[in-house]
């Protein structure tokens, strides 16, 4: 089973120059990888065998199960739970009287098989159809998923142009002489003591876009999933709260109404007088076992990922209307910088440019940030130029 993920693996590989932070990196690529993971699997007939295995009285069993898959199947919607687990039981003995004739059919005489007992349900139970449309939909919305939440990354990727890996690259390279290494933070120190502000700002706010759009993405794909799978959230809810006290028949009733493993299927075809015949038909749902273990999963998943989406932009309001915040967070990047030097050397850097510093700061270790702040400062205010104070006033 490994080997067919194997491939995503390379993926999820971190880059020598990073361009997304964590948050941003677990909501666009490790979801898209986990999205990608489960279509795999639910596409691979050696783990998990066929979708879809029927028994039917009809002798041309690969028309039963193109039927079943095409049409879909249904199961009955009762109006208790009491009467669900009764018609359940019963369906389940039907299921198996069924399979025994159909395994023991050559032995059996043709009049008792004439005869046995139809696969339906009990009359006096209130029941109606309500028919499994998601099934054969859900390696393709899952592979759709994956391209939705991928898309903000594939945008910053493009808006980012290649920016930090120009500015940061080789500075992770231990071998590299520590003279090309001073040289590169000279560069990059005359870079952030021009004027780039205009620059800066575009990338400063499409980094924000791409973070608003993770949000959005979160809640839009839960909404959906909430109608694709019936109202599925709400749902869940009780089965999740079933799984810490180890509720395993809670767990398996709610599961067992939203992914059943046993649906009935109505083949109708014209008998040999012309009249409309109906073929009633149970059908086993192998991958009902994995979807629902997959979206149990997802459904804690995007909740946690909208969560932490949301975190991130009330992180970004507070960043962007308080300078304090700022400043604190640049100097936990730099060690035994004086406090005053720090200051002075950022004292007239707008947000998008303390977003840029940080940026290049997770992109090398704290003593190469430390050094290139201190050249930023030698940068800005050289011995024989006068020094400003913290507010960027001259002294």
């Amino acid at each position: 089973m490994y080997t067919a993920v194997k491939p995503l693996s390379k993926y999820l590989q971190l880059k020598s120059v990073r361009i997304y932070d964590g948050i941003f990196t677990f909501h666009a690529k490790v979801t898209c990888a986990l999205l990608l993971a489960f279509t795999v699997l639910l596409s691979a007939k050696q783990y998990f065998g066929d979708p879809l295995v029927c028994i039917s009285n009809m002798n041309d069993k690969d028309f039963v199960n193109s039927h079943c898959w095409t049409l879909g199947m249904y199961i009955m919607n009762y109006e208790n739970d009491e009467l669900a687990d009764k018609q359940e039981k019963k369906i389940e003995r039907d299921y198996k009287n069924q399979f025994l004739r159909a395994e023991f059919k050559p032995k059996m005489d043709s009049n008792l098989l004439h005869n046995a007992a139809p696969l339906t349900a009990d009359p006096s139970i209130p029941q109606e159809r309500v028919f499994l449309r998601y099934y054969q939909w859900v390696v393709p919305v899952l592979l759709l998923q994956s391209i939705i939440f991928y898309l903000p990354a594939f945008l910053w990727k493009i808006w980012e142009g290649g920016r930090m890996k120009s500015l940061c690259s080789n500075l992770d390279n231990v071998l590299e002489s520590k003279e090309k290494t001073t040289a590169h933070l000279r560069k990059l120190a005359k870079y952030f003591t021009s004027d780039y502000k205009d620059t800066h700002f575009r990338y400063f706010t499409s980094y924000i876009i791409c973070e608003i759009c993770n949000f959005i993405i979160s809640i839009i794909n839960m909404l959906l999933l909430n109608v694709f799978l019936d109202d599925f959230w709400s749902r869940y809810v009780k089965a999740v709260a079933a799984v810490p006290a180890y509720n395993w028949d809670e767990w398996n009733r709610i599961t067992t109404h939203i992914f059943p493993k046993i649906a009935k299927c109505e083949i109708l075809k014209f008998g040999s007088s012309g009249t409309l015949e109906s073929i009633d038909n149970l059908c086993l749902l192998p991958l009902n076992n994995l979807n629902e273990k997959i979206f149990v999963f997802m459904w804690i998943w995007f909740i946690l990922m909208a969560i932490l989406a949301g975190l991130k932009i009330i992180y970004r309001l507070i960043v962007i209307f308080h300078r304090g915040l700022r400043f604190q967070l640049l100097r936990a990047q730099t060690r035994f910088m004086p406090q005053l030097t720090l200051k002075r050397a950022i004292a007239n850097f707008s947000c998008a440019d303390w977003f840029m510093l940080m940026r290049v700061s997770n992109n090398m270790t704290r003593e190469l940030f430390s050094q290139l702040m201190e050249l930023v400062y030698d940068e800005r205010f050289p011995t024989n130029k006068p020094i400003p104070n913290a507010d960027g006033k001259l002294a």
